[in-house]
């Protein structure tokens, strides 16, 4: 199993207590198909489907692309006010045990640059020297190089928007 993993910071990031961390788990076998049909489903004009940039017939229309989901998880920081990154931690280290859990071995992060990736991967690292995520193999990517990326941008739209998941796939889990 594969997760695809995004984040969102309701209130543009001005809200300073909320973070938004979404994991759309796939099997292997399931992963061509969805590609094609995120790549299908990109307007012409958006270089990757990003949930900020569309319609809201196009939001609806793009919830039902988490149907190729095993299951879609979703972590939110609802707390005191924190840096970005503390808020990120919290979601992250939440985020492994719980794909830990749901046995998934793979996890692709949308890559934000080379020093915030290298944050991630020291995070990751701590995890595992605390035995969380030891069965984890990660790595970052750019949404133009990986299109299932965008499916957890539209998990994580959806939820901020709340709308329901369909199909009965989502959970979410609070964390402060």
């Amino acid at each position: 199993m594969r997760a695809y993993v995004d984040e969102s910071e309701p209130g543009g990031g001005r809200d300073h207590t909320v973070y938004v961390m979404a994991a759309v788990i796939i099997s292997a076998s399931a992963c061509e198909a969805a590609r094609a049909d995120v790549r299908a489903t990109t307007p012409r004009r958006m270089r990757k489907l990003h949930w900020y940039e569309a319609l809201p017939g196009q939001r609806l229309s793009w919830l039902d692309l988490l149907r190729h989901a095993v299951s879609v998880l979703v972590v939110r920081y609802d707390g005191a006010v924190a840096r970005t990154e503390r808020r990120r931690r919290r979601c992250i280290e939440r985020l492994a045990h719980e794909l830990e859990l749901r046995q998934v071995h793979q996890v692709i992060l949308e890559t934000r640059g080379p020093a915030r990736d290298a944050d991630d991967r020291a995070m990751f690292d701590a995890l595992r020297d605390r035995g969380i995520g030891k069965q984890l193999r990660f790595e970052h990517a750019s949404p133009s190089d990986e299109p299932l990326l965008a499916l957890a941008d539209v998990a994580c739209g959806g939820h901020v928007a709340a709308m329901p998941a369909p199909h009965d796939l989502s959970s979410a889990v609070i964390v402060s």
